[in-house]
């Protein structure tokens, strides 16, 4: 039996209210079918949720606009103490992989060469060692808490290893990506806010910090590249270096976004699984169909569920007219449950000829720069997870499967997992 949808009508959808952002596709139908355009005053955007609504929004930057110049629109620390701590102990908060275009580009050349599909490809021998000792550790004991003991620290590890980071300090580097990411979850007080902002500034200074050596004693990593390449204005020409503010800014971006999404994937994958046993049956049976798996659980359950961007000019979308300078939050989440583009789109289908075309790392200019990396960590994941531990199962009684709260990222809490114990034997 189809359980009743609570929506009647748009208006009574709130995207603050922490029993929509626990079960958001109910919302998202209701959108899709009444108001694919709609303003909703809580959040004060205007929410867009079809996929062809979405992706020409995503191809347009020069439209929508990804940073509005003001710099007052949605500001992710709200509080004025919190935002003159930056000033008084840290660096702006900037991310510079954001900017629009033209400035854009020219950023993103300063780390795209790290993160191309065949530069990552590179990095695979050191997933699979890391991937193998994580699970070297719980393989004996027959049950695991899957977030905490594989997801967060496989893709940590790596993104680490690739800005330069050392792996002593991947305990720390977890608790800052987490502050950082804490204010896009939206409604925090006056006090979270603050702890969350003392907390970045701490990174910024471990930033910093590592920077500083880095120029001294340069390696193959992100962070060495940063402190030696140039920047290039597209406009000008001109070269110069980068600023402390803006390699902090990219620094921590590229941390934050090369380990939580991954996370908050590779749980929700094995929550499908739980969901639906005759697709992980159909994966023992075919590991050529891993790489489709990745793809349909960032859709079904997109990571990042959405993000803003601002209108340069007004303009009219689906009947709607949005002012100039208005917040459009494309719905990442909602296009990818798009029936029209999507059949059966709650369901994984491991045939879906169009499953790599999901809007889960953005599109366009501004297309997450890690969507390879993550891509292949989910990939090699599933392949040692299918092969070592082929009799995942939910754990008896101890998983409730809710999300934690917040506006933007869909995360689950935690993930118990039981499975016959096997002796300690990792694999290449």
């Amino acid at each position: 039996m189809t359980a009743r949808c609570p929506f009647a009508s748009p208006q009574d959808i709130d995207f603050m209210d922490p029993a929509v952002q626990e079960n958001w596709y109910d919302a998202y139908a209701v959108l899709h079918r009444d108001a694919p355009v709609y303003y909703m005053p809580e959040i004060g955007m205007y929410v867009v949720t079809r996929y062809d609504d979405l992706d020409a929004i995503l191809h347009d930057p020069e439209l929508y606009l990804n940073d509005y110049s003001d710099g007052s629109k949605h500001p992710l620390i709200a509080n004025p103490e919190a935002q003159a701590l930056y000033e008084a102990e840290g660096w702006p908060r900037i991310m510079p992989l954001s900017c629009n275009v033209p400035e854009h580009k020219a950023f993103r050349r300063m780390v795209d060469p790290f993160l191309t599909a065949s530069a990552v490809k590179k990095r695979e021998p050191l997933i699979r060692a890391v991937a193998n000792r994580l699970i070297d550790a719980w393989i004996g004991d027959g049950e695991v808490e899957f977030i905490r003991d594989f997801c967060e620290p496989l893709p940590m590890a790596i993104i680490a290893e690739a800005l330069g980071f050392p792996a002593v300090d991947l305990p720390r580097l977890k608790r800052w990506s987490a502050a950082w990411v804490k204010p896009f979850a939206r409604g925090l007080t006056a006090e979270e806010e603050i702890e969350a902002v003392r907390t970045h500034i701490e990174f910024q200074h471990y930033i910093h910090q590592t920077a500083q050596a880095k120029r001294a004693n340069p390696t193959d990593d992100v962070i060495s590249h940063l402190v030696q390449g140039d920047y290039v204005d597209p406009v000008s020409g001109a070269a110069r270096k980068l600023t402390d503010a803006e390699i902090i800014g990219i620094s921590d971006h590229l941390l934050t976004g090369g380990n939580e999404t991954t996370t908050f994937a590779l749980a929700s994958g094995m929550w499908l699984l739980f969901q639906y046993p005759d697709v992980h049956a159909e994966l023992l049976a075919d590991r050529r169909k891993i790489r489709i798996f990745v793809e349909e659980t960032l859709r079904i359950e997109s990571p990042t569920q959405g993000l803003y961007r601002f209108t340069a000019r007004e303009v009219t979308l689906r009947g709607v007219t949005i002012p100039k300078g208005s917040a459009v939050h494309v719905r990442y989440g909602a296009g990818n449950r798009d029936a029209a583009r999507f059949p059966q789109p709650e369901r994984p289908d491991l045939a879906r000829r169009n499953a790599a075309s999901h809007i889960a790392f953005g599109a366009g200019e501004h297309v997450c720069p890690g969507g390879a990396l993550s891509r292949l960590e989910q990939v090699v994941a599933w392949d040692i997870l299918l092969d070592r531990v082929p009799n995942m199962r939910p754990a008896p009684g101890r998983n409730d499967y809710t999300h934690l709260p917040g506006f933007w990222l869909r995360a689950l809490k935690a993930m118990h997992v039981a499975f016959d114990p096997a002796p300690v034997a990792a694999m290449a």
